[in-house]
């Protein structure tokens, strides 16, 4: 088994997805896709977060060639986070546009089974880091709602998207902060006492995530 996880941005990988795939004896490469790669070997794709937004991919063309992949794959299952949730929505002929802006730390509720989401609980804090949403696709299922943003997480057909970052580990947190102007720096503390739970969270949608793969392609 092999996990292409496309990136829109330099600093925007795997995070601790990485972690727990390696720890799952799980194979994994990287797209750089905002670096001009144009990859598709895999048994699924993850596609990552980034500062811009749909709706600039004529400004950043490897935009346009990921929704063609989403909208062209009809076997593989694609997860999408935040960005790469929206691109989704995109692919499928949705609008995408600036919203709420939420960073930092925020409940959401489970409105709707998955099997990539099984273990996790009804309502959950998850960290967030977006300031656009989008509408939610044609038979689309919403898995996931927000207060102030609704549309957190969904599922079509074998894509699944999520608007937050079930990836992020504590050192993540700290250098988007950091790095960002005007971002309050108690996030930090908050996360440290928040991010062991987050880190569960993310365990448990990644070894459903596997054992979907698995079930797809018979492995």
């Amino acid at each position: 088994m092999k996990i292409l996880a496309i990136k829109n941005h330099r600093a925007e990988g795997l995070g601790y997805i990485e972690e727990v795939l390696k720890d799952r004896g799980v194979d994994f490469e990287y797209c750089e896709a905002w670096n001009g790669e144009r990859k598709t070997e895999g048994d699924a794709y993850i596609i990552l977060g980034g500062p811009m937004g749909v709706y600039e991919s004529d400004k950043y063309d490897f935009l346009k060639w990921e929704m063609d992949l989403i909208r062209n794959e009809e076997n593989r299952l694609i997860l999408g986070i935040c960005l790469g949730a929206q691109l989704i929505a995109g692919a499928y002929g949705k609008r995408v546009y600036p919203h709420i802006k939420e960073i930092g730390w925020f409940e959401v509720e489970k409105v709707a089974e998955d099997p990539i989401f099984d273990g996790i609980p009804e309502r959950v804090e998850v960290f967030q880091w977006h300031g656009d949403t989008f509408d939610l696709p044609d038979n689309a299922k919403l898995v996931f709602k927000g207060d102030q943003v609704q549309n957190q997480g969904f599922r079509i057909k074998n894509a699944v998207g999520i608007q937050f970052h079930l990836e992020m580990t504590l050192d993540l947190i700290e250098e988007w902060v950091r790095t960002t102007e005007g971002v309050d720096e108690s996030i930090i503390d908050e996360s440290k006492d928040k991010i062991e739970e987050h880190n569960r969270l993310c365990e448990i949608m990644v070894d459903n995530l596997i054992k979907e793969i698995e079930k797809n392609h018979n492995i």
